[in-house]
């Protein structure tokens, strides 16, 4: 897996390409927000990311009018809950100076932590608009 580790970023992090990401996996992953009463501009959508065998169901995909079958990626990304919202015009991930950096939620953030001790400790990553993915050791 190839990796960069910025030095603006603390200890517990470490910045890494997107195709590198491990499965199963908790991530954070920021994305511009559907428009909301409140006119929040961001929405981070707190997702387990888990393989799929080769043979499991949840991997065919009916892309054509025909129905033909094709196989889609060998894992599937679970909702854990609604995104959380964030009103700001500074992007997430990214400081005012544009130094890069593990920017979760707070309190989707806790519960990656709460919820990564249960499930055996997979790693967590916080992806940013751009793809960038940020983990949290």
């Amino acid at each position: 897996m190839e990796q960069n580790t910025p030095a603006v970023l603390g200890p517990v992090e470490r910045m890494v390409r997107p195709a590198a990401l491990p499965v199963p996996r908790l991530q954070l992953r920021w994305a511009a927000a559907e428009p909301n009463a409140r006119n929040f501009e961001w929405a981070c959508h707190y997702e387990l990311v888990i393989p799929l065998d080769e043979y499991d169901i949840r991997r065919e995909d009916y892309d054509d009018g025909d129905g033909n079958c094709t196989k889609g990626p060998p894992w599937a990304v679970i909702p854990m809950k609604p995104p959380s919202l964030r009103g700001s015009i500074q992007t997430p991930c990214q400081a005012g100076d544009g130094t890069r950096y593990y920017d979760p939620p707070y309190r989707d953030g806790a519960h990656a932590q709460w919820d990564a001790k249960v499930l055996g400790n997979p790693p967590i990553y916080v992806i940013a608009p751009d793809g960038t993915a940020f983990l949290r050791a």
